[in-house]
């Protein structure tokens, strides 16, 4: 089994952490994993995306029962989404993704996560966006001195 740079335990750890934050916000995949996966542990773009898609599933499932039994979970509303999420995922995304550069995804990755931040912030007042936007300048000043 080939598991690059990053030591067995050590991916069990991120799984821990992923494990911790899917069940606390309802992410890890995306957010904490493939991030990891590229610049930690040297994967892909496409790759990280591949091992966070296999791995959440188990984590999702596990989390998705926990919330049922706290009485959030609404089925008749999930399986509805799921229904029309599994074969848009499988052909349209995972399939647009393979086919574009790794660098193409990456930046389509990271601009992503940067919208879906500023949505989620609870008030949109000058404070709070200035700090969305102080913490994206130095997320991107700090990506481009380690590009040197």
């Amino acid at each position: 089994m080939k598991f690059g740079p990053v030591p067995f335990l050590l991916y069990i750890l991120l799984g821990v952490v992923v494990g911790v934050f899917s069940g606390l916000f309802g992410v890890g995949g995306g957010i904490i994993m493939v991030p990891f996966l590229v610049l930690l542990a040297g994967q892909t773009q496409q790759m990280a995306q591949g091992i966070s898609l296999a791995a959440m599933v188990p984590a999702a499932l596990a989390g998705a029962i926990r919330y049922s039994k706290g009485g959030n979970l609404n089925l008749w509303i999930a399986l509805p989404i799921a229904i029309g999420a599994i074969p848009a995922g499988y052909l349209f995304g995972a399939d647009w993704a393979q086919r574009l550069r790794g660098d193409t995804l990456k930046t389509m990755f990271a601009m992503f996560i940067v919208v879906m931040a500023a949505r989620m912030m609870p008030t949109a007042t000058p404070k709070s966006m200035s700090l969305l936007l102080g913490t994206a300048f130095v997320a991107v000043g700090a990506r481009m001195l380690m590009a040197r």
